[in-house]
């Protein structure tokens, strides 16, 4: 007689780590309806309509000044975040209402547009610095997870599935509320800066390799450049072509500070293997108090790494913001790069200037 082997936790977790994944909508239950917060302290909560944008950015300086001083909100951010596709104001958000009108909490979750390695709810609420610890952070946060739930629930994929948020490092009342709720440390960001005041080399390439400005020419591939190689990134997604278009449309993205570095082959077709896009926002530039070029994205495709091409890339965009008088370079970088982007930096004079972390729960 055949003994049939004992479970254990190992062989189970092959078997998990083997087995397709069931769709997400039979992993994943969800409320059909989300009760609003109870109403506290006289307020009011309901979805965001669009009248309520100049009460939202009266709500969103008032954060920025508790929270940061350099962030800047304008009109017409608060606009295109309205207007995204695929994020629906009726179901995708709510906000907290004083009889006066006065908005002094906002909450939002929406589905990422793709769906390849990973589908991610993403969840952002904010509370008026005068209204804190107050419970308004617990029941923005419930009704945010219970709608993340219900979009993720929806989706038919059969991929692994996660609700998020972004933290500042020093925020640890928000992340004490978040880990409070079922929440856990996912990954750690770093905010670095390069003073362009100092020398920017200028890195030589192999032969057949060379670095050009970004332009219509290139765009399409340089898209597709930009997501070959974020494709083993964490929590990375393909960016569609209607993402990418409306992105290089937008007022700050700097056409003239991106770059795209391209090989020649034997038969004298080219390509794009690496590529970097750069924006610049005015509005910005007045509330810190200097101008400066936030990188957006740098990639180098994996068959052409390890050849110095994302430091021509980099170098290329330090000149050119340079160049045009720009007197900073800020970029953000996951601290567990798998390319090792954090000592590239670092070896270009960038030194971090802080730290944030995910929050996430898998499904």
């Amino acid at each position: 007689m055949t003994q049939t082997p004992a479970a254990s936790p190992e062989r189970d977790q092959i078997k998990a780590d083997t087995e397709p994944l069931r769709p997400i909508s039979e992993r994943l239950t969800a409320p059909p309806r989300i009760a609003a917060p109870v109403a506290l302290h006289g307020l009011t909560w309901r979805e965001l309509r669009h009248s309520d944008l100049t009460a939202l950015l009266e709500f969103e300086r008032a954060v920025d000044e508790a929270d940061d001083p350099d962030a800047s909100t304008d009109a017409e951010d608060l606009e295109e975040r309205f207007d995204t596709p695929g994020f629906t104001p009726a179901t995708d958000t709510i906000i907290a209402l004083t009889p006066g009108g006065a908005i002094v909490a906002y909450g939002e979750a929406y589905l990422e547009a793709s769906g390849e390695g990973i589908v991610t709810a993403h969840i952002n609420g904010r509370v008026h610095p005068e209204w804190r610890r107050k419970g308004l952070g617990t029941q923005l946060l419930r009704w945010q997870a219970q709608r993340g739930t219900q979009q993720l629930a929806a989706s038919p994929l059969q991929l692994p599935a996660m609700m998020s948020t972004l933290v500042g490092e020093h925020a640890a009342g928000q992340r004490a509320l978040f880990e409070a709720e079922g929440f856990r440390p996912a990954r750690w960001w770093i905010e670095m800066e390069r003073d362009l005041e100092e020398a920017v080399p200028a890195p030589a390439l192999a032969p057949g390799l060379r670095v050009e400005p970004f332009t219509s020419q290139w765009s399409g591939q340089a898209r597709l450049a930009i997501n070959e190689s974020f494709r083993d990134h964490w929590g990375s997604q393909p960016t569609s072509h209607d993402e990418w278009d409306d992105a290089k449309q937008a007022d700050d993205f700097r056409a003239s500070w991106s770059a795209v570095a391209i090989a020649t082959h034997a038969d004298g077709t080219e390509e794009v293997v690496g590529a970097i896009t750069v924006e610049g926002d005015e509005d910005e530039w007045e509330s810190y108090g200097y101008r400066f070029g936030n990188v957006d994205e740098l990639g180098v495709t994996r068959a052409w790494r390890g050849r110095g091409i994302a430091s021509a890339l980099l170098s290329s965009a330090m000149r050119a913001m340079r160049a045009d008088g720009v007197e900073r370079a800020t970029l953000d970088v996951d601290s567990d790069s798998p390319t090792g982007a954090n000592a590239l930096y670092a070896k270009l004079g960038f030194a971090e200037t802080g730290r944030s972390v995910t929050y996430a729960k898998t499904f």
